[in-house]
């Protein structure tokens, strides 16, 4: 070949070699025009691919048509550098192909062709080969093998060309899609978002992995972790259990750690079924102020382009340490936002909780009983003004039977406050404290006759973290288990994970108890609590003082008026004795005078009628004084054994007459072998009298009806206040009772409503009865009749005082 030819070839080849076409059209180009100038029947280029590990037929071109040669691209693993094909590629010189010697059969089908294989390289990398094919053994001298060589040259300079223009758009794309991840960051608050659209990049490493985001919130906790990219369970699994391996080792790295079937443990079983899908398992490590705050793990799947990228160069490496950095700094900006916003919050609630403790002082110093300081405190728990622990209920403590009982149930009310309430301030405590009670009072009636029915009957057999919680002196908070085990209802009462134990005391002696779900507030919310329950108890103790204080006080006043009625009966008294005293001694003489002239005028005169009417008029008399002078003068008693249903007998037996008379029913029931009573005989048979007295009048008054009866009966009568046995004598009429509106003042000295009585028989058989510690009461029915029940003690005591009256109607 001459010099002319060679300068006009290897001209088109240069040509060819500086076109702006891509690569393969050009290497195209390059083979076609080498075969037209018959320098070999067909020409092929052999480039390295995969990072060195394949050798793939890129262009052939055959003018004979005679080898039958893959059809490009086609791929192989690189055989090894002693083979004649590749031999040029670690020698950089050319070397001859013969079919004697062993080739893949692979690279040329069946059928082994002669030729030359001459190097695409530089000083710095070898690229391929460009391969000159026959049928036919051909030689070639060493000019032309030169020329050859000037050619793969400027072949190789297209290479390398190409070669760098594709690295130098990698290079953009990645820096785009830093450039993206970071504006994404930048206008995000969560990394969750971004970490999402990895797999949408146009990057091999992020297009063709799963990949694991495990987020450190703290030491003491598992990691929060979001995967993508799973085909199926089973992958997810294999690497969830890759992941797990290599948890306590990814805490400690600084750097990326790639691990693959070149470094993986040979040990472990986990990277043996794993190597079956991926290639490799990256951890990117997020460190951020020197804190790890999380991983980022990508797993490659087992694909050609994904083996294609191992083992990572320099500049995947360094890629992947800037998305660490970007994600790192990220997910500390977020933490430091929700800390702020925790912060902001939690502000926000010691804020709300201080001014409803402030408004619950007024509004505990304003409620009257201690219900309503339970119900408002329960309201204040439940409340989403307060804290949140809906529901919650209250146990009330009976010392009766050592038990608690279930006295209000709250959850949280539907009504929010609106803006009137918070801006006319007078308003504001009662629409607080009506919102507030409204939590205890809107609950289901069926729910609430549960947790009425709700009874414990001791906390001994509760575990000790419930016991150490009720009995200590600050609210405490458990989990829901410990106390929910103490009675199956209160699973349903009481939902949720935890429960804060409230014991309410009184002078340090339990009063209460108050259980509430816990879910929503944290153990520095106990502190506000505290407060707030403590306040309520200073409440309940004040509540509990002021009414002892009013009760005293009714106390001293009814006092006061019965000492100054009493002052004005003895004045009256006084004053009545002296004047019996005074009108007694003439009416003696007169009465006296008076029966001797009614003796003496004869029966069938006028004046006969009206000296009996005189005579009448004075035995009235004479008996109002006796009475007054018998309520006035002090009394002695003579206290001695006596049989009660004696002194009934004989009592009835003086009205027998006057019963038949005006046919009145007498029913004597007594109880056979009474014991005796001490008492004084003719003091007791005056009060029967008495008794018997009124019986007769009351139903002698009553103007309707036909069937009149009076029943006495004696029995025994156990006084439960006293846990004393007395005996018990009970007179019963039917006849008119007594009117409403005097019952309570029928004890009274001088009260009465008969037009000829004296107003001191009861007075006199209520100071008897007082005088032998008895009690004497009387049950009115009114228009049907009175029933009077005396009791006496079987022993009397002389120091003993005397008990108080009861009135029922």
């Amino acid at each position: 070949m001459d010099c002319r030819r060679k300068y006009e070839i290897l001209s088109k080849i240069i040509e060819i070699s500086s076109a702006t076409s891509q690569i393969n059209e050009r290497l195209t180009q390059a083979a076609h025009f080498l075969c037209v100038n018959d320098l070999a029947p067909t020409v092929a280029f052999y480039l390295q691919q995969r990072r060195g590990r394949r050798l793939t037929l890129r262009i052939a071109a055959d003018s004979a048509g005679s080898l039958q040669l893959p059809a490009p691209p086609y791929s192989h693993r690189l055989p090894s550098p002693d083979y004649p094909l590749c031999k040029p590629l670690t020698t950089l010189l050319p070397n001859p192909l013969d079919p004697e010697l062993l080739n893949p059969d692979d690279l040329f089908m069946k059928q082994q062709p002669y030729g030359w294989s001459l190097p695409l390289a530089d000083d710095s990398q070898a690229y391929g080969t460009m391969v000159l094919l026959g049928s036919t053994p051909f030689n070639i001298d060493n000019d032309t093998i030169l020329f050859l060589l000037v050619i793969c040259r400027q072949i190789t300079i297209a290479l390398r060309s190409s070669i760098l223009k594709n690295r130098d758009r990698l290079k953009v794309r990645r820096l785009k899609f830093l450039h993206q991840i970071g504006a994404q960051l930048n206008a995000r608050e969560d990394v969750q978002s971004v970490f999402s659209q990895l797999s949408d990049s146009a990057l091999t490493l992020f297009s063709n992995s799963a990949a694991i985001l495990n987020i450190f919130e703290s030491e003491q906790f598992l990691p929060e972790s979001i995967d993508q990219g799973f085909s199926d369970n089973e992958q997810r699994k294999l690497v969830l259990q890759a992941s797990r391996h290599q948890a306590s080792r990814a805490k400690f790295i600084s750097k990326p750690l790639v691990i693959d079937q070149n470094n993986a443990q040979p040990s472990s079983t986990i990277y043996q079924n794993f190597f079956s899908q991926f290639c490799a398992h990256i951890i990117l490590p997020l460190i951020s102020q020197g804190r790890m705050v999380g991983t980022l793990e990508f797993f490659l799947t087992d694909k050609p382009r994904s083996r294609d990228l191992l083992p990572l160069e320099k500049e995947d490496l360094e890629l992947l340490e800037i998305l660490a950095v970007h994600l790192a700094a990220t997910l500390e900006r977020t933490r430091t936002q929700n800390q702020l916003s925790a912060a902001n919050q939690t502000s926000i609630l010691r804020t709300r909780q201080l001014t409803l403790s402030h408004q619950m002082k007024n509004a505990l110093l304003a409620a009257d009983t201690p219900d309503k300081i339970i119900r408002l405190t329960l309201g204040a728990l439940v409340s989403d003004e307060g804290f949140t622990c809906s529901p919650a209920l209250y146990l009330e403590f009976q010392e009766k039977d050592n038990s608690w009982h279930g006295l209000f149930y709250a959850s949280a009310p539907g009504r929010a406050p609106n803006e009137s309430e918070h801006q006319n301030e007078s308003n504001h405590l009662d629409a607080l404290t009506n919102r507030l009670l409204e939590a205890s009072a809107q609950v289901p009636k069926q729910l609430q006759q549960e947790f009425k029915a709700l009874k414990l009957v001791t906390f001994d057999t509760a575990p000790n973290r419930c016991r150490q919680a009720v009995n200590g002196k600050k609210p405490a908070m458990i989990p829901a288990e410990f106390v929910t085990v103490l009675h199956t209802k209160l699973r349903s009462l009481l939902p949720g994970k935890k429960v804060v134990v409230i014991p309410i005391l009184s002078h340090e002696h339990p009063k209460g108890l108050i259980l509430a779900n816990a879910d929503r507030i944290s153990q520095e919310d106990l502190s506000y609590i505290t407060l707030f329950t403590d306040a309520a108890t200073l409440a309940l103790d004040n509540t509990e003082l002021y009414q002892r204080l009013q009760s005293s006080l009714a106390s001293l006043n009814s006092a006061q008026l019965r000492l100054s009625q009493s002052e004005k009966l003895m004045a009256l008294g006084e004053m009545a004795t002296s004047i019996a005293h005074e009108i007694k001694n003439p009416l003696v003489s007169i009465a006296g005078f008076a029966r001797r002239l009614h003796k003496k005028i004869p029966d069938q005169s006028r004046e006969k009628t009206y000296s009996q009417i005189i005579t009448k008029e004075i035995e009235r008399l004479e008996e109002i004084v006796n009475n007054v002078l018998s309520f006035s003068r002090p009394q002695s008693n003579k206290f001695e054994p006596q049989d009660l249903n004696q002194l009934v007998a004989e009592t009835a037996a003086l009205f027998a007459r006057e019963l038949k008379k005006l046919e009145i029913d007498l029913e004597i029931q007594l109880t056979p072998d009474m014991a005796a009573v001490e008492c004084d005989g003719n003091q007791m048979k005056q009060v029967l009298i008495n008794l018997f007295n009124n019986s007769i009048q009351a139903i002698s008054s009553k103007s309707t009806g036909n069937d009149h009866h009076i029943s006495v009966r004696t029995s025994y009568y156990c006084d439960l206040k006293k846990q004393k046995e007395k005996a018990l004598i009970e007179i019963e009429d039917n006849g008119k009772g007594i009117q409403e509106q005097f019952i309570h003042d029928i004890f009274n000295p001088f009260f009465t409503t008969k037009h000829d009585g004296t107003g001191l028989g009861l007075p006199i058989c209520h100071r008897i009865i007082l005088n032998h510690q008895g009690d004497i009461r009387i049950h009115n029915r009114e228009g049907k009749g009175v029933m009077v029940s005396v009791s006496l003690p079987f022993n009397h005591k002389a120091l003993a005082g005397p008990t108080a009256l009861n009135i029922l109607t």
